[in-house]
């Protein structure tokens, strides 16, 4: 037994460990350590009823804001249509389709000659396959035509000019109407075989229709040409 664990007369010094025996446990300890218990980070105050509202505010605002959306594309729409005074371009005319371009073609006037620069484009090739796929690359090569003050012109290309003709008052042969009639003569190389019909749909742009004379009249296509009014030459008469 241990003589100096319970002899309160026993002299100060160390106290022997109890002897463990190989293959037992160690002994329990008298007063067991309870573990501490982790402190939990302070909840954040639920807001469940701000969470609600804040949806339901969102859901009200929805429609307002496609509302708005709406308005503001409207808007945007309109004065841009203002700002152009409903007048069609070039680059607007080579969007519409053949239906819309025959339609324009049938209620415009014929207008007078143009005079001075003219820059061209071709819209629509019938009677291709990929018409306007082959209309886009014609438009690279040829650019317009340049109007004298007596009809005449001369076509422009991307290397210079070329290929004169003149143009007179006529009748087409699309409704009969007046137009501004452009034809070459027979031995005119690529528009040797060719007419043209212009009207002016617009002050300064005119819409033309294009057709094969022989063996039969064959209409091909549309394209259309714009004054440039920074090249407009004036027609002086002779002192």
């Amino acid at each position: 037994c241990n003589v100096h664990a319970s002899d309160p007369r026993s002299p100060p010094g160390p106290v022997p460990r109890p002897h463990r025996v190989p293959g037992l446990s160690a002994p329990a300890s008298r007063h067991p350590v309870t573990p501490r218990p982790r402190a939990c980070p302070p909840r954040r105050p639920s807001n469940a009823t701000g969470s609600v509202d804040g949806r339901r505010m969102i859901q009200r605002v929805k429609p307002c804001l496609a509302v708005v959306v709406v308005a503001v594309l409207v808007a945007g729409t309109l004065v841009a249509d203002a700002g152009d005074g409903c007048c069609p371009t070039l680059r607007r005319l080579a969007g519409l389709s053949e239906c819309e371009l025959e339609r324009l073609f049938a209620c415009a006037p014929p207008g007078c000659c143009p005079v001075g620069h003219c820059r061209g484009r071709v819209l629509q090739l019938t009677c291709t396959r990929c018409p306007r796929l082959r209309a886009c690359l014609t438009s690279t090569v040829w650019k317009g035509k340049n109007f004298e003050c007596d009809g005449s012109f001369v076509n422009q290309w991307i290397c210079g000019k070329a290929l004169r003709s003149r143009a007179c008052m006529g009748t087409s042969w699309y409704d009969g109407g007046p137009c501004i009639v452009v034809e070459y003569p027979p031995d005119t190389p690529i528009f040797g075989n060719t007419r043209d019909e212009l009207r002016e749909i617009c002050p300064g742009l005119y819409l033309a229709r294009l057709y094969d004379r022989c063996p039969c009249p064959k209409f091909r296509g549309y394209f259309a040409i714009e004054v440039e009014p920074c090249r407009l030459q004036c027609c002086h008469e002779p002192e």
